[in-house]
């Protein structure tokens, strides 16, 4: 029997005892205990300390002047920790799918925590020059699984050799990407990419490309998702960045694109008579996220849009205030104004942003050896040689009976330290052998200890490191508190306010029966609108108004042939509403003229609806909303008598004084 067979059995009959998941909840008293005491709910003791870092992160995002007062912002508080004392009273920190999100969460986070503080000045340098150049590429994708068996990554690096190999005796890189690619999208794409710049791949890739001439073919390269080959097909220097506004003539469910390609030319006339983009833009365009500040988009390069249509026509725009003609996408037609060219920015000026990026970014494992050595150093954590002797004559030859019932006495013994956690023989067996099993019947080189060893150390420490981060960094431990904190506030508000508000649609309708008067629409006022460069082409449009001339008369008269110098259109404004004008008195036939930035507009009253109650299905999710609200004040008067709060007025008095100043 060899080393390895007995060393399994062993193995896998421990198997169970080997693995255990801890889970650390992040506790803000215990730290706290000689802290100045703010209030307590339940005789639980809430501290200053807590309430002002709370205070101070949130107050600048606090739109609400009557939020910024501290009494105010106390009640918030009080109902915050009332809510987390009835979350924890009814289980929810202890429901399994909190708890599976909450390390997901934590896990994902402590990433960021898990490299060497200092970036690497090459990985920033090589950062900022591709940062100024962009690749248009195809690729080839042959999956491997992370836990791939050595066969089946050596089948599918044979694959992608295949692949290639047909490339380079003359095959057609699409045809062939639609014969051996796996990426999901290769139906659709045929393996092509498009554009893409520095971050935009995950690192190996992104290096593959960048090292690659145009028109050649990539040797294969392994990522996460497997093996790749790309094909480089053009690079271009990036052209830095632009302002630009635009009017969008969407396509929907009222309007075709016929349509709406007519109404962008209306515009475009419009334009070209003199008359104010920012106003048009406010007045016609679909984009309502920037229709309300004159069209203006904020501010881009290359790539970063889901249009390049829409970017190839911003770009090639030389001078400020210059229009592109109208411009259609798969959003509709544009007319596109530019406001602004900005220059690339020098690697000084991008340098602070480049260097956070890269931390983020998956090329920060390559600094990784640098903090697992300061880990080691940290907790004095040497190489144990003896050990790895052990274990290289255990997988390496067959051994006697006698010989193999020594070794397995060595399973208990220490293999390295970190503070009070020992790591035994035993658990560096656990960790090697699922990957020797790989090797059976081969002999295990000997290497392959050296790098497991090397890789159980570094995940060792890194998980020590990982599982204690809220005992060594405050910033990561308020992070992950106030994450806590958020699940259990979802789970607890969903239950108890949202879920309940939506379902019981008895309560709900009696709510909106006990207050149906709140639920009036004003009187409303059906008019016709039409817009001009021109104040005498308005004047004649009043004049024929008048005159009671139907709408389709008096376009044909003023919008002749081609030229349209008036656009038409229909609205509806509610009395006491922003977007009616002060000057209306609301009377039928009326007509007013109102003139912004050169831009004239004739409102005229068609119809007057009169007041009413709107319907419980008119307004169904403006009264769940109500309700909801409802609901939530009473029930925090109930907490607040299930669990008594006591406000230390002295200390209140205090803090009020300190952070006023």
């Amino acid at each position: 029997m060899s080393g390895l067979g007995t060393l399994s059995t062993q193995i896998m009959y421990q198997k169970s005892l080997l693995f255990f998941l801890g889970v650390i909840f992040f506790t803000l008293a215990n730290a706290q205990q000689k802290e100045e005491m703010l209030l307590s709910i339940d005789n639980s003791p809430v501290y200053l300390s807590e309430f002002k870092r709370i205070y101070l992160k949130n107050i600048d995002l606090v739109k609400d002047d009557s939020q910024k007062d501290i009494d105010e912002y106390l009640e918030l508080f009080i109902n915050y920790k009332l809510k987390l004392k009835e979350a924890r009273a009814l289980g929810l920190d202890k429901k399994e799918s909190y708890i599976k999100e909450l390390n997901g969460y934590k896990k994902q986070l402590a990433s960021n925590y898990l490299t060497d503080t200092k970036a690497s000045e090459a990985l920033v340098n090589e950062a900022y020059n591709r940062s100024l150049e962009r690749i248009k590429a195809s690729h080839i994708l042959i999956m491997v699984k992370p836990n791939a068996t050595a066969k089946d990554t050596a089948l599918a690096y044979q694959k992608i050799l295949e692949a290639k190999d047909k490339i380079n005796k003359g095959g057609d890189f699409e045809v062939i990407a639609k014969e051996y690619s796996q990426d999901p999208s290769v139906t659709k794409n045929s393996g092509q990419l498009g554009w893409f710049s520095v971050f935009r791949m995950v690192y190996p890739f992104e290096s593959a490309a960048y090292n690659t001439k145009i028109g050649e073919v990539s040797t294969p390269f392994r990522t996460q998702f497997g093996y790749h080959i790309v094909k480089v097909h053009e690079r271009e220097k990036k052209l830095g960045e632009v302002s630009v506004a635009h009017i969008m003539i969407g396509v929907n469910g009222t309007r075709t694109l016929k349509e709406a390609e007519i109404r962008i030319g209306e515009i475009k006339q419009q334009l070209d008579h003199g008359a104010s983009f920012a106003s048009l833009a406010k007045e016609y365009s679909d984009d309502p996220s920037t229709a309300i500040d004159g069209g203006k988009i904020r501010r881009f390069g290359q790539g970063a849009l889901k249009s390049e249509k829409f970017e190839k026509a911003a770009f090639e725009l030389q001078k400020k205030g210059q229009l592109s003609k109208p411009v259609k996408t798969k959003y509709g037609w544009h007319i596109i104004k530019l406001l602004e060219k900005h220059p690339t920015k020098t690697y000084e000026e991008q340098k602070p942003e480049l260097t956070k990026r890269v931390k983020r970014d998956s090329r920060s494992k390559l600094v990784t050896e640098s903090f697992i050595n300061s880990l080691k150093e940290k907790y004095s954590v040497s190489k144990n040689e003896e050990a790895i002797a052990y274990f290289k004559k255990v997988a390496s030859h067959e051994n006697t009976a006698k010989e193999l019932d020594e070794l397995n006495k060595e399973q208990d013994k220490v293999l390295f330290g970190i503070k009070e956690k020992s790591y035994i023989y035993k658990d560096f067996t656990a960790f090697i052998l699922p990957e020797m099993m790989k090797f059976h019947p081969q002999k295990v080189p000997t290497s392959f200890i050296d790098q497991m060893y090397d890789k159980f150390e570094s995940s060792s420490l890194l998980k020590y490191y990982e599982e204690h981060l809220e005992e060594d960094n405050d910033d990561f431990a308020n992070i992950i508190g106030e994450y806590r904190d958020g699940l259990l506030l979802f789970d607890l508000m969903d239950s108890k306010i949202w879920n309940t508000s939506k379902t019981d649609s008895v309560a709900l309708k009696k709510f909106y029966e006990e207050r149906k008067e709140k639920y009036s629409k004003n009187e409303t006022y059906k008019v016709l609108k039409a817009s001009s460069a021109r104040r005498d082409i308005i004047n004649r449009v009043q004049q024929l108004l008048k005159e009671s001339k139907s709408i389709e008369e008096i376009k044909k008269e003023v919008n002749k042939g081609d030229v349209v110098l008036v656009i038409f259109s229909e609205e509806e404004l509610v009395k006491g509403e922003n977007n009616l004008p002060k000057r209306l008195s609301a009377k039928k036939s009326e007509m007013i003229i109102t003139e912004e930035d050169n831009f004239i507009t004739l409102i005229m009253v068609k119809e007057i609806l009169p007041s009413r109650i709107r319907t419980f299905e008119e307004i169904k999710g403006e009264i769940i909303n109500d309700f909801q609200e409802s609901r939530e004040q009473t029930w925090l008067s109930e907490l607040r008598e299930k669990y008594p709060v006591k406000v230390n007025q002295k200390t209140l008095k205090k803090v009020k004084k300190e952070l006023s100043k």
